[in-house]
């Protein structure tokens, strides 16, 4: 950093003000447009975990590509008490809200998931449909809180046999930054911890929309890796995350499991026609 902004920053603080929203910004920039596969297929598991500690369990398969930088994702229900047969479909688009739809098996129907929906739960878990997809930075204004906070993640907790990791972070407050970005998610505002290493968000912090200071979830990445694809590049893979429902006890983990990427997939899995079949033309 410098001279000038290590002195800036001495003043900022000294006056109780936030550091500069433009290194925020950029910082939540790389972040969200971290180098990643154009191909992926991915086993992923769902736990929904209880106040209790019972365990509902379910498998579902992804697939996803990524087209001039705009991500097509799909989950397919495969192993599940409540939603074998469920698919999702999520489409990325440019300028205006993306596109989800759900195909329901029990009523033989795909419906589109309204934008006013996407902050509600994904199948029931934890986890909203937002927090399913990366967030676009310009939706937010982003303060850099602090430069240099430490975060220890214990990925034992809750069930977990990650082990305990230790990341120096940058801390950012995001809030919504018009009425529309406020009405399509759960809480006021979200302050993250990113990892300088990584540039993941290895904690981030949801509050609540009437009570700014009541912390109302909690999401972890408890276990990042570098990993291949098929054709040699590396990626960081979030090897598991999990959601803390911070007022009702509940909780639920995504960790992936088996994996190919940068191997070529149909266009066909990102259709109508595949929620309805399962099967890409």
């Amino acid at each position: 950093m410098k001279i000038t902004k290590i002195m800036a920053a001495a003043a900022a603080l000294a006056l109780g003000m936030p550091l500069f929203a433009d290194e925020a910004y950029d910082i939540m920039k790389k972040s969200t447009t971290l180098k990643a596969p154009d191909f992926t297929i991915s086993e992923m598991h769902l736990d929904s975990i209880e106040k209790n500690g019972s365990v509902d369990h379910q498998i579902m398969q992804q697939y996803g590509n990524r087209t001039n930088g705009l991500i097509n994702t799909v989950f397919d229900f495969k192993v599940s008490s409540t939603n074998k047969g469920t698919r999702v479909l999520q489409m990325e688009k440019t300028n205006k809200d993306d596109d989800r739809w759900i195909y329901l098996p029990s009523l033989k129907t795909t419906r589109r998931i309204p934008t006013s929906d996407r902050y509600k739960s994904f199948v029931g878990c934890e986890f909203t449909y937002n927090d399913m997809s990366i967030r676009n930075v310009d939706l937010d204004t982003h303060v850099l809180l602090s430069e240099n906070e430490s975060v220890t993640i214990d990925g034992n907790q809750f069930g977990g046999k990650w082990g305990k990791t230790t990341y120096s972070c940058w801390k950012i407050d995001s809030t919504p930054a018009t009425p529309q970005a406020k009405k399509t998610v759960e809480y006021s505002h979200r302050i993250s911890y990113i990892d300088k290493n990584t540039y993941l968000p290895v904690r981030t912090e949801f509050y609540d929309k009437k009570d700014k200071t009541k912390l109302i979830k909690t999401q972890l990445i408890e276990k990042i890796e570098i990993v291949k694809g098929v054709t040699g590049i590396e990626y960081p893979l979030r090897r598991s995350a999990i959601m803390i429902n911070e007022l009702t006890g509940r909780s639920a983990r995504v960790y992936v499991g088996d994996f190919t990427w940068d191997k070529p997939l149909s266009d066909g899995y990102f259709t109508q026609n595949w929620l309805m079949t399962g099967k890409a033309k």
